[in-house]
């Protein structure tokens, strides 16, 4: 059974104030990402998905999808990086985001990334794949988007492996997960350390991203690995 960790998000008090929190420059470019999505922020309202900018995502771009809510339960690519065509072998417009993921975890990792647009929260997941080339292991950071109606249905998901993926298709099995609702705006110029922080062996970089509209399996887990931080 997953274990679960619960506050309540920017309240503005200690020890529950994890509103913000921000990753360490041991990953440089979830830690960009991060920035870039709060940097869009207007106190407690979510970026737009329109407001986002290619160019100031250029070092993130090719690590990065947008994801599309369909409809509740349903969770398409609409745009994806060059980092997650290597993953899965194949141009990963209009896949369902559960694709990246083992059998094991799927049910899981849907419910929490629906979680990321109902909330709406962010979410951040530890991962691990065995394939013909070995053990990647990777972290993916979920962040909600508002779309051009003012409704949580886009979010941007950016993922870093350890090394450059050559046997695709690659799936995912979550080793831990941080689920962080935003039930306020953020009251500090410094984000604070995200509760995930840890070390990643190495982050490849990758550049790019094929757009286009949209209509849009592996091991159980010995540990626990859900933690939701309201």
């Amino acid at each position: 059974m997953a274990r679960i960790h619960e506050t309540r998000g920017d309240t503005g008090r200690a020890p529950t104030d994890f509103m913000g929190l921000r990753m360490m420059r041991k990953s440089p470019l979830l830690e960009e990402a991060w920035q870039y999505w709060t940097s869009l922020r207007r106190g407690a309202e979510l970026p737009r998905r329109t407001a986002m900018d290619p160019k100031a995502m250029r070092h993130i771009l090719g690590h990065s999808m947008i994801l599309d809510q369909v409809r509740p339960g349903t969770v398409r690519v609409r745009l994806g990086g060059h980092v997650m065509t290597d993953l899965m072998g194949m141009d990963v417009r209009g896949l369902p985001v559960r694709a990246f993921f083992d059998v094991v975890d799927r049910t899981r990792v849907t419910d929490l990334i629906e979680q990321v647009f109902e909330t709406p929260a962010t979410l951040e997941l530890d991962l691990i794949s065995e394939g013909a080339d070995g053990i990647v292991t990777a972290r993916m950071l979920i962040l909600p988007l508002l779309d051009t109606a003012g409704r949580t249905t886009k979010a941007m998901a950016v993922i870093v492996t350890d090394k450059v993926v050559t046997d695709a298709p690659r799936r995912f099995a979550v080793t831990n997960g941080t689920l962080v609702p935003l039930a306020a705006p953020i009251t500090s110029d410094d984000p604070r350390r995200r509760l995930t922080d840890h070390d990643l062996p190495v982050e490849v970089m990758a550049t790019g991203m094929a757009e286009d509209p949209a209509p849009f399996e592996t091991k159980p887990s010995p540990v626990p690995w859900l933690r939701v931080v309201k």
